[in-house]
């Protein structure tokens, strides 16, 4: 009986001695009060606990070191108990009989692994953590416990699978046994993607370029795990296509090189092969950062969105937290003369400037034209930059939008070629432009005739005048015949 007493101490302790090892992931402990007889000795306890404290990990943590860490609420665990196969029963370990603790140290030493031939394993409980906390009452034995469902939270690696006994010796001299396990094992979780627009497009126009920058917590991995999968995904609005060449990434202090590192799909995917993903195991708990451009196409309701990304990480998809928003609108002139009827005039050249001060410079800049368009046959002017009679315009980016209220902005309009024998006329600057196409600024641009020299008499004014006199010398004349003819008689 010494000898199988002995045995039996000597396998729990091995046992125990793994359970410690596992801490550095598992962070398994014990409860303050433990009974101090083994299981086959009189008035022990025919039950025990395991208590399983869940937390979320960090970099570099260790696993007793949880001060201020919150628990995991809705994670479930599955508690297996293990036994011996005979036939199709499965039959439990007792662990009151010395001899059938033999093995169990090899057993304990295949974990992450299910119980394999000859052993087996049969569920007894199920349950989520509640507060970070679960409790599960199980009868002494030796249990094989998963982590089998995440709920809400965003898991990337999650606790390792792991063996326990009730009872458990941890080895130390004098500890006992203790009944009442607890384990407080960590999950890795994903944080959320955030993105930015990076800065604002250098040509102000449609069909111009507007950048963005994703940054993406690199989750630290359990259990030496290493990236099996990165990808990241940003669903374009409509209005915005994908600048090829213009995607950078980086990796704590490594620039990653497409092609060589990852690859890049039209639709705004970039996936990271095996030497991408290397640089993502080196730099766990670190930070990853995508800058690309995109091009601008079309105005529409006025307001861009760039909402819809994502980031996977082996197989866990976390959308991002924050929403980024381009507003732009739109500008159209037509141009006539002064007639009663107003006539189309072609050829009027227009310039636009960004407003810059508190008021449009009373001349044209002579450089800096944001947009350069000229009057056809029906006096609508086609601007250069857009081909069209509506020319589209930036008015504003919001990083965490949509925007509160109507985004505007003011540009400065000069009519810069005046058609021949038209008189130039400033344009009532500033002009302000609303996002939307509903909200386009339309006007009209009015130029008057200019007015020709005073002719000499012999002209056209002067025949007027010589006819005139001639009228009234006829009439003068008429008169005098008459009164004449008065006296005679």
């Amino acid at each position: 009986m010494f000898t199988q007493r002995s045995r039996m101490r000597r396998v729990a302790a091995t046992a125990g001695t793994l359970m410690l090892a596992l801490t550095g992931v598992l962070g398994v402990g014990t409860a303050a009060s433990a009974a101090t007889v083994g299981p086959d000795q009189p008035d022990a306890p025919s039950n025990g606990t395991l208590t399983i404290n869940l937390y979320e990990g960090e970099t570099g943590q260790n696993a007793g070191d949880l001060a201020g860490n919150g628990g995991l609420s809705g994670i479930e665990f599955t508690v297996q108990q293990v036994g011996v196969k005979s036939g199709s029963t499965c039959t439990p370990i007792d662990l009151k009989d010395a001899s059938q603790w033999e093995g169990l140290d090899a057993l304990f030493a295949t974990a992450p692994a299910a119980p394999a031939d000859p052993y087996c394993a049969t569920t007894v409980d199920v349950d989520v953590t509640k507060s970070g906390t679960v409790e599960f009452n199980l009868p002494v034995g030796v249990y094989f416990v998963q982590e089998t469902g995440h709920g809400d939270n965003n898991v990337v690696s999650e606790v390792p699978n792991f063996y326990v006994s009730i009872p458990t010796s941890d080895g130390t001299s004098g500890a006992g046994w203790n009944y009442n396990v607890v384990a407080n094992p960590k999950n890795q979780l994903m944080g959320e993607p955030t993105k930015v627009i990076s800065d604002r497009p250098a040509d102000l126009t449609i069909g111009s370029t507007v950048g963005f920058i994703i940054t993406i917590p690199v989750p630290t991995l359990n259990n030496n795990e290493t990236f099996t999968e990165a990808v990241v995904n940003d669903k374009l609005d409509g209005r915005l296509s994908l600048v090829a060449g213009s995607s950078t990434i980086k990796v704590g202090g490594t620039t990653l090189v497409e092609g060589t590192h990852y690859t890049v799909a039209s639709d705004a995917s970039w996936t990271l092969n095996e030497a991408g993903r290397k640089v993502l195991d080196a730099n766990m708990g670190g930070t990853m950062t995508l800058t690309f451009d995109t091009t601008v196409l079309s105005v529409g309701d006025g307001a861009v969105p760039n909402t819809d990304y994502s980031t996977t990480f082996n197989g866990t998809k976390v959308p991002g937290s924050s929403d980024t928003y381009s507003y732009w609108g739109q500008l159209g002139i037509n141009k006539t003369d002064d007639s009663d009827t107003p006539n189309p005039l072609e050829g009027a050249e227009f310039q636009v400037f960004e407003l810059t001060a508190d008021t449009c410079p009373a001349t044209v800049p002579a450089t800096g034209a944001v947009a350069t368009g000229t009057s056809n046959a029906s006096g609508d002017v086609i601007w250069n930059e857009s081909g069209s009679a509506l020319q589209g315009l930036w008015v504003s980016n919001v990083n965490g939008g949509p925007a509160a209220d109507t985004q505007t902005k003011d540009y400065c309009v000069y009519e810069t070629v005046v058609p021949a024998g038209h008189t130039a006329v400033a344009v009532d600057n500033p002009v302000t432009i609303t996002a939307g196409e509903d909200n386009a600024n339309v006007f009209t641009v009015v130029n008057a005739k200019t007015e020709g020299p005073n002719l000499p008499l012999t002209g056209a004014q002067g025949t007027l005048l010589m006819t005139v006199g001639g009228i009234l010398l006829v009439v003068l004349g008429g008169g005098g015949m008459v009164i004449a003819r008065r006296n005679n008689n």
